[in-house]
């Protein structure tokens, strides 16, 4: 009655796509995912219902089988669907960076501004609404090559501190930096660790944050196209040189950009 298309294993700190779709009048539509429910905007196209769904796993999960729930409202009734994934740990490699002292170890007078852009940016990353902005495939944010990959064990001065949560790109300072895909501006600022930053809403629980930049071009509200340039790169923030940092979260999950970058779909579902 209705098709599920979800993969069996997905390992930690991956988004994966799951494909909805049905011949039946298909009058709503819900997903739980690792305690979550997102509301997937759903087309007909010559009669059928489809719904594709960007779905993750955190980058600091446990491993072990989930469950994912399908809840669709036809004709009146509501059926349920459950598919099981597998979640397997993902290898990650190890990363050795110098930043000035203070970027490790702020100062008393920063904390309260850190602990306040933390919370900001926390609501930001966990919005899911319920439209829909991308489609498949996802623009490639700028032309430089991919530097430090999302996931490493990062070393900042001799000390261990943290993971990567995002991806680098080379971006020469000025490069014009642009939207994976259409979304709203749900926050912009300046912080102290990403420097000038922009969240954009890509609909459905599907956000990415672009930072470090020397000048942002979109305001808080803006609705912007795929490929529409948001800023120009720079080195704010902890940095140790001019690029892009670009994250990606799915229902608030911190997910990695390059496996986002690689999905296709061959119905793309536009």
């Amino acid at each position: 009655m209705v098709e599920v298309d979800a993969p069996a294993r997905a390992g930690t700190g991956k988004p994966f796509l799951v494909r909805i779709a049905t011949w039946y009048p298909l009058e709503d539509l819900a997903v739980e995912w690792e305690g979550g429910t997102v509301r997937p905007a759903v087309t007909v196209r010559s009669g059928k219902s489809e719904a594709p769904v960007l779905l993750g796993v955190d980058l600091r999960a446990e491993t072990g089988v989930r469950t994912l729930t399908v809840t669709a409202r036809i004709w009146g009734h509501e059926r349920r669907f459950s598919r099981t994934v597998e979640v397997v740990e993902s290898a990650w490699q190890e990363e050795t960076l110098t930043v000035p002292p203070k970027m490790i170890d702020p100062p008393e007078s920063e904390r309260p501004r850190i602990e306040r852009e933390r919370e900001l940016m926390r609501a930001a990353r966990g919005t899911v609404s319920p439209e829909r902005y991308w489609t498949l495939p996802f623009t490639r944010p700028v032309k430089g090559k991919m530097l430090s990959r999302f996931g490493l064990h990062r070393v900042f001065n001799g000390t261990t501190a943290g993971r990567h949560t995002g991806l680098d790109f080379r971006a020469w300072l000025g490069t014009p930096l642009h939207a994976i895909a259409a979304g709203r501006v749900v926050l912009t600022g300046h912080f102290y660790y990403a420097g000038n930053c922009v969240f954009l809403d890509h609909g459905n629980g599907l956000v990415t944050m672009s930072c470090h930049m020397s000048k942002v071009l979109v305001k808080d509200g803006d609705l912007v196209e795929a490929g529409q340039t948001i800023g120009l790169s720079g080195a704010t923030g902890r940095v140790t040189g001019a690029h892009l940092h670009l994250a990606a979260f799915v229902q608030g999950a911190v997910v990695d950009p390059e496996t986002l970058l690689k999905i296709t779909d061959g119905n793309s579902f536009e």
